[in-house]
């Protein structure tokens, strides 16, 4: 997904237009806008603007709505819990019965 789709999937997920958005990050609608259709690259600093609007981080603000799905024996599970290093990442354990 490119970087446009991906803040305008957000901001529709936080159900906020994009003067809303524009308000609360200090940019102009009309720069919102030309992000979201891919017309233009924002800076990192953007990006930030834009995450702190929605009280996110920009890693989340990249990653928002995308889901990962894996699966593990039980030992693999518990080692690949052992391992993590951020809280980042949505886990949900599924066991079934043999």
């Amino acid at each position: 997904m490119n970087i446009g789709k991906q803040l305008r999937l957000v901001r529709e997920g936080h159900n906020m237009l994009q003067k809303d958005l524009a308000d609360q990050a200090g940019l102009d609608r009309s720069y919102v806008s030309k992000l979201e259709r891919g017309l233009g690259d924002p800076t990192f600093s953007t990006l930030e603007k834009i995450a702190k609007a929605y009280q996110l981080s920009v890693p989340h603000l990249l990653n928002y709505g995308s889901q990962e799905s894996l699966s593990l024996d039980i030992e693999a599970a518990i080692d690949a819990l052992k391992t993590l290093k951020y809280n980042m990442v949505k886990i949900e354990l599924n066991i079934k019965p043999l």
